[in-house]
């Protein structure tokens, strides 16, 4: 959480800090109100994406079951992730925000239990659809600012809110896939001991 604290900070110095130097004598604005319009445009992203998230998490669960077509990554898409975007060198840098749905997916501590493998799943079945759609929805904030300046404020920040959604989406999907092997196995294992209860 600490380095999206600090990638938010960045981006924002980074945008208001532009603004102040090349925008501001531009267009006839203060320093102040490059740094005020930075913030005020980050919170409302932030705001939204909170909102989102809120009523996206208390959607049916059947609607996010891991088994759903949607959920499905396939091995060509898993590989995309590792030799692409070096997936293993990142995704534990991500913060996990599990504590608020008591349920944290920092780690699998029942990896034979899969009541507990369907929970984790659908925990991050959730996370996907989440991420997903506040990576795009940030982009809203571009009509509260006049049109002359969007580009200014809600550009930038609606494409940081988007890239730190997005990478949280990725890591989701990559952990799945193994989540769903690890899943099939106990399933497997299961089957095995009950035919040989059997016989």
């Amino acid at each position: 959480m600490i380095l999206y604290g600090i990638a938010i900070f960045i981006g924002m110095a980074l945008t208001a800090l532009f603004n102040a130097l090349f925008a501001a004598p531009h267009f006839g604005f203060s320093i102040t109100y490059a740094v005020l319009a930075t913030i005020i445009h980050t919170v409302a992203v932030i705001a939204v994406d909170g909102v989102l998230a809120f009523i996206i998490r208390r959607l049916p669960s059947k609607a996010f079951g891991h088994k759903r077509k949607f959920f499905n990554v396939s091995l060509r898409e898993k590989n995309f992730y590792e030799k692409r975007l070096s997936i293993k060198k990142w995704k534990d840098k991500i913060p996990e925000l599990g504590g608020f749905t008591n349920f944290s997916k920092g780690s699998i501590d029942k990896p034979r239990d899969n009541e507990y493998l369907a929970r984790y799943l659908l925990e991050a079945d959730y996370g996907q659809i989440i991420h997903l759609i506040t990576a795009f929805t940030g982009f809203l904030i571009i009509f509260i600012c006049p049109l002359e300046m969007w580009y200014c404020f809600a550009l930038p920040v609606a494409a940081i809110n988007a890239i730190l959604n997005i990478m949280p989406f990725f890591v989701l999907r990559y952990n799945s896939y193994k989540l769903k092997i690890l899943f099939r196995k106990n399933e497997r294992r299961t089957q095995q001991s009950t035919e040989n209860v059997s016989t």
